[in-house]
């Protein structure tokens, strides 16, 4: 089991504990097939390879857009959004793998984005 952060479409989040397979991620955002992102918004934000993992087809099935990963994403520079929940990870090189400290993270995305509800 690993740890990770997941925040929704309607700003909520948590910290989530999943096994770290491909379905299981999936399946913690409602995606079927997913995608990782990352972008220089995010590492200045962490200071560190921290990326998202989306829902590769959100917005074709027309899932809500996602305030909090459409920033991170850079929508105020490219008007591209995130659709869907999403959840963050860590990249080392090719591999994606689960945040050395999933608390840090949601201390970090709470304290930049204070509409954000815990539960």
């Amino acid at each position: 089991m690993a740890k990770t952060v997941r925040v929704t479409v309607d700003n909520k989040i948590k910290v989530l504990e999943i096994p770290w397979s491909l379905d299981a991620k999936g399946k913690a955002i409602g995606a079927d097939c997913t995608e990782t992102v990352k972008t220089q918004i995010m590492y200045n934000l962490f200071w560190d390879r921290i990326v998202m993992i989306v829902d590769e087809s959100g917005a074709v099935k027309g899932r809500e857009i996602n305030p909090v990963a459409s920033f991170l994403y850079g929508i105020l520079n490219h008007g591209v959004p995130i659709c869907g929940d999403v959840l963050f990870a860590r990249q080392d090189g090719p591999e994606i793998l689960p945040l050395a400290d999933a608390e840090l993270v949601k201390f970090f995305l709470k304290d930049h984005f204070p509409f954000l509800e815990e539960v």
